[in-house]
């Protein structure tokens, strides 16, 4: 049903950029050995309750940030299966015990929400990968590359294809010994079931951790109806705004009369004030907190829901993913001396990771939000009269922790933490599309 105040015309467009990891497999030529990490906190399984990957990451990640940041741990996870896939022995141990055996949901919506994986395969290795690994891939409907990769132009231009356009490059060159790389991508472009007007939007002041203060463009809607909900915990206060439903073709319920399909997909974004800071609200977070975010919460069924949340433009690289694997417990596929990853091609010791990258980006607007994300591993060889009601209200004025997450299964696409959005770009507020 055609929502009150919904207004047509004005899209909200959000794209999540899920990080790149990349790893290069290279032939072991007296490469050094990989130093030890030394910023990231080691968070150990069971640490708060935790035995989630997800949660483990973004505790881990958070405690090398200090300022925006925002990772995907859904497409660090695919990544990872991917690789593990092609590991045997310790490397293999490692990477299981990190992300274990789980069935992972994909989401795709055509033009709208995109999980897509690639391997890229230097022509001269191309019959010298096993058929067994080929077979995986096909598992992950991984989308095969074949080229002589003197250049990383067409990974480049994959990766630039598969988040829209948010994430135009991951790599710069291309190592001699280049043997074959993997990567996830996930892209969002979404809007907002009910969307912000641009009207509303003023110039608000914004806390900082460090006390001082700063105009921010700040966004404001009041929610009388749908799905929308706001909550309060232990740790903080926060909402779950819902984006539209989105049926596999793209279409959501308002364009030309369709109506969505039962298997309809839904993201929605949850923000979090904590109570006592950013850091420590995500320390002590667990697994159950998550996901119960907007349980027993107050709806529009119960009162109007002011929400004011400053409007955010970023990229992020996550510069230090590979030392935040390896204090997590990956390490030996990052060691030309121990890496055994002889299920992809070869014996053991052949090839390694050489390369881990994982990039973002979000858009979030008046309209909706963008947001992407790519994960690689490089290889190299080694009318009536309106009612009174309760009203609930909430401004996102201070550091605070956001995700954007699928309404059913709950499964975090992306996971970031604002500080400073008055050094974000923004978007132009505009009613057109």
């Amino acid at each position: 049903m055609k929502k009150k105040f919904y207004i047509a015309i004005v899209s909200l467009l959000c794209v999540a950029v899920v990080g790149v990891i990349g790893f290069g497999i290279y032939k072991y030529k007296n490469s050094e050995k990989p130093k030890e990490p030394e910023k990231p906190n080691v968070i150990k399984p069971g640490e708060y309750g935790d035995t989630d990957f997800s949660v483990r990451l973004i505790k881990t990640t958070n405690s090398t940030q200090t300022s925006n940041y925002l990772i995907s741990p859904y497409s660090i996870e695919i990544a990872l299966n991917m690789l593990k896939d092609g590991a045997k022995e310790n490397s293999y141990k490692q990477i299981n015990d990190l992300i274990g055996t789980r069935k992972i949901p994909v989401f795709n919506a055509k033009n709208r929400i995109s999980v897509t994986n690639g391997a890229f395969i230097k022509d001269i290795y191309k019959d010298s990968v096993k058929k067994e690994f080929y077979s995986k891939l096909n598992n992950y409907k991984a989308e095969i590359v074949y080229d002589k990769f003197t250049t990383p132009d067409k990974i480049n231009n994959w990766v630039k294809e598969k988040t829209y356009g948010m994430i135009p490059e991951i790599l710069k060159e291309m190592s001699p010994d280049f043997v074959l790389g993997l990567a996830n991508a996930v892209a969002i472009d979404v809007k907002w079931d009910t969307q912000f007007e641009c009207i509303n939007t003023t110039k608000e002041e914004f806390t900082y951790e460090n006390g001082s203060n700063a105009n921010v463009e700040m966004m404001h809607n009041t929610f009388e109806y749908g799905d929308t909900k706001y909550f309060e915990t232990n740790e903080g206060k926060g909402i779950v705004i819902p984006y539209d439903k989105y049926d596999s073709e793209g279409r959501n319920e308002y364009e030309d009369g369709n109506t969505v399909a039962k298997d309809y997909t839904q993201l929605e974004f949850v923000g979090i004030l904590p109570n006592k800071g950013v850091t420590d609200y995500i320390e002590k977070i667990t697994k159950e907190d998550l996901k119960s975010l907007g349980d027993n919460a107050t709806t529009t069924k119960e009162a109007d829901i002011n929400v004011a949340l400053p409007r955010f433009s970023y990229s992020f690289d996550l510069t230090n993913f590979r030392e935040i694997l390896m204090v997590m417990g990956v390490t030996d596929v990052f060691d030309p001396m121990v890496a055994d990853l002889s299920n992809i091609i070869g014996n053991p010791g052949d090839i390694y990771v050489s390369t881990a990258i994982h990039k973002t980006y979000i858009d979030l607007n008046e309209k909706g939000t963008k947001a992407a994300a790519v994960t690689y591993f490089g290889m190299d060889k080694n009318a009536a009269i309106p009612q009174q009601r309760k009203q609930v209200s909430i401004k996102f004025n201070k550091p605070f922790v956001y995700m954007i997450r699928d309404s059913k299964t709950k499964e975090i696409l992306f996971f970031g933490v604002v500080r400073e959005p008055n050094v974000w770009k923004g978007s132009t507020c505009s009613n057109e599309q």
